[in-house]
């Protein structure tokens, strides 16, 4: 098949670029995904915080915590964020408002100071969990640990990064629709002293000119200069001839 120079050059300008944005937008993505996630992870540490300022031990060694928590999300049944309560047997000592009648597994028995992501399925959605683990001491002196974890369904998140990637690939989609047509127009500029050389070539078959221009960028003037030379010899050889048979007439 016979393929112009400039379509060649183009085909090949435009898969690198696809590739390149491409691979740009699929390490935007995951890094926004990444950094979103991260962010949730923060705010159910957050939440814990929270929580561990609300909560109040009693002379029982019971941990109790207020209906109205700072965080209304916490009393809103499906709000998509619940949190649980657990003592040192991973029994329940308290839930949140959200997550009554559901049924949730969170992480448990958590050491103290220590924390635990895992990820899990509420009320048939995705979700990331929390289990942060506390040691309170009582009246006594003893440390009576407890485990406070806290999950938010990942609805949010995913509108978020649909959002984005909506965005993202919109605008490198547009961005690839620029490049191309500024890669289109430096080719076909970059290609036009090739144009010329053929249109002047055709011009001395036709017999409309006698050489070529002179003034052609330093990559093609070897080209032009031997094809004049070569235009010019061809005239000389014919010029001979010509005389020749002159001679040959008389």
């Amino acid at each position: 098949m016979n393929v112009s120079l400039q379509t060649r050059l183009l085909l090949a300008a435009s898969l690198v670029l696809a590739a390149f944005l491409g691979l740009t937008g699929v390490t935007l993505d995951r890094a926004f995904r990444e950094s979103a996630e991260a962010g949730l992870r923060d705010r159910l540490q957050a939440h814990v915080y929270a929580l561990l300022a609300a909560a109040e031990l009693s002379a029982n060694g019971q941990l109790h915590l207020p209906t109205a928590l700072p965080e209304a999300r916490f009393t809103t049944p499906g709000s998509g964020l619940y949190a649980q309560v657990f003592d040192a047997n991973g029994e329940i000592v308290w839930t949140s408002g959200s997550a009554l009648g559901l049924s949730l597994s969170l992480p448990r028995n958590v050491s103290a100071g220590q924390r635990r992501y895992t990820s899990l399925r509420v009320a048939d959605s995705e979700a990331i969990a929390l289990g942060f683990g506390t040691a309170w001491e009582d009246r006594d002196g003893r440390l009576l640990p407890f485990t406070f974890g806290v999950t938010e369904d990942l609805s949010a998140l995913a509108a978020e990064v649909a959002a984005f990637r909506r965005t993202l690939w919109s605008w490198l989609g547009g961005a690839a629709v620029l490049l191309l047509l500024a890669q289109g127009s430096i080719l076909r500029w970059s290609l036009r002293p090739l144009r010329r050389v053929g249109r002047e070539l055709n011009a001395i078959e036709r017999g409309r000119r006698e050489r070529l221009s002179a003034d052609y960028p330093l990559e093609l003037a070897p080209l032009t200069t031997g094809i004049n030379r070569f235009i010019g010899q061809e005239q000389a050889r014919l010029e001979r001839y010509r005389k020749a048979l002159g001679d040959l007439a008389h």
